[in-house]
């Protein structure tokens, strides 16, 4: 599967720098190292909208046409991360074929610091295909930043940390007990590596919902997230057939091969198999009802190993939203949204695709392989993303 396996050791000038300002547990969610292209969806132009009050923590309800907007979590009267936060908001709505989902990524719930790095509000804007379709081939998800966002507004990044520390570079996070009890924490934004439906749904509008009973086993798991490509990521349990008279628990084919505490992509090999209950190399499948979608597993990549689909994204002013807010060194798809640089084969794939006020751009490798990168002679010539600075290092823009 070309371009899905990263490997971040005995990368050259890129990868040796793209570790410079990551010493927080995580990148923000503006180093995303892959570019996608922004979905296409051509929906129903849908009129439901989730919204919060002005300064307030919730929402009100949704519209029958946009079934979208309506897996959004309503936190009118979430709980918090705490007194000395700001109150989480979010709205969702849809509108000409996407999903806009917003919110500021504070946790409707107690907020457990498991990193040195402090919760902050973060203005996310995610613009999310309403129709998507299956790509002829998949997609690398960002080795780094956002690759959805859960319903509570809260983003996703894959299943790798960032080059720092040196003795877990590029781990699982999940493997090295770097998470809080609903699966997320801070770097510079809260987001998650691994999703918990009991603290995704309807019944996680508690102080601590990770002490929820567990969901039950005669029913599907809701969706708890939207990947950046338009299809849904539901919990684990799914429907064995289409009149769902019964249910499986659906799991990652990826196994261990190495120890996961660094590179994290080295440690775990797709392995395909015909158990039904077997999940694709980008950790879904087509159901019963004949709809491509993706689970969140018990074991990695738990929750997406690559994208099914064509990645969308955000508008560039977000600020902390992957794929929506600073996005490394490239610019994106449609509108302008940053979502880290073009892979590229020779310099040919790099006119153009770099950001606008880029000096020149060349190709140049990192830690999942080639990219289209800005050339410099001093800071002066690198474009600055929102969020992000640039240094010139060895005549390219780097983070």
């Amino acid at each position: 599967m070309v371009g899905l396996r990263r490997r971040a050791a005995g990368v050259e000038v890129v990868a040796a720098v793209l570790a410079v300002g990551l010493l927080a547990a995580c990148s923000d969610g503006g180093d995303d190292l892959v570019r996608g292209e922004r979905g296409r969806g051509r929906g129903r132009r849908g009129r439901g909208e989730r919204r919060v009050g002005d300064g307030g923590a919730g929402g009100s309800g949704g519209s029958g046409e946009c079934w979208q907007a309506k897996t959004i979590l309503d936190l009118t009267n979430a709980k918090g991360a705490g007194a000395e936060y700001p109150a989480p908001t979010l709205s969702a709505k849809c509108e000409g074929g996407m999903l806009i989902v917003e919110g500021n990524g504070i946790p409707h719930y107690e907020f457990v610091q498991t990193t040195p790095n402090p919760l902050k509000a973060n203005n996310h804007h995610y613009e999310i295909p309403l129709e998507p379709k299956v790509a002829a081939q998949p997609t690398a998800i960002p080795l780094l930043g956002t690759v959805g966002v859960a319903v509570n507004g809260a983003p996703f990044f894959g299943p790798n940390e960032a080059g720092q520390p040196a003795d877990s570079a590029w781990g699982d996070p999940i493997y090295n007990g770097l998470m809080d009890p609903c699966l997320g924490h801070t770097a510079q934004e809260y987001h998650y590596h691994s999703l918990e439906v009991k603290c995704l749904n309807t019944d996680s509008l508690v102080d601590q919902p990770w002490m929820n009973a567990d969901p039950p086993d005669n029913a599907k798991s809701p969706v708890v997230a939207w990947a950046l490509d338009g299809f849904p990521v539901y919990g684990p349990r799914e429907c064995a057939d289409s009149a769902c008279s019964t249910y499986v628990v659906m799991h990652s084919s990826y196994v261990q091969v190495a120890d996961p505490k660094t590179n994290a992509w080295d440690a775990y090999e797709y392995q395909a198999s015909n158990d039904p209950t077997g999940l694709d190399e980008c950790n879904g499948h087509v159901g019963p009802d004949g709809d491509y979608h993706y689970h969140a597993t018990a074991t990695f990549p738990y929750i997406l190993g690559c994208y099914k689909g064509t990645p969308g994204g955000g508008d560039p002013g977000t600020g902390g939203a992957g794929g929506a807010g600073a996005g490394g060194a490239g610019t994106g798809g449609a509108g302008g949204n940053m979502m880290g640089p073009q892979s590229c084969a020779n310099e040919a794939d790099c006119v153009d695709a770099c950001p606008p006020g880029s000096k020149g751009c060349t190709c140049a490798p990192s830690p999942m392989g080639d990219v289209c990168t800005p050339t410099c002679t001093t800071a002066a010539d690198c474009p600055m993303p929102p969020g992000m600075m640039l240094q010139c290092m060895n005549g390219l823009c780097v983070p």
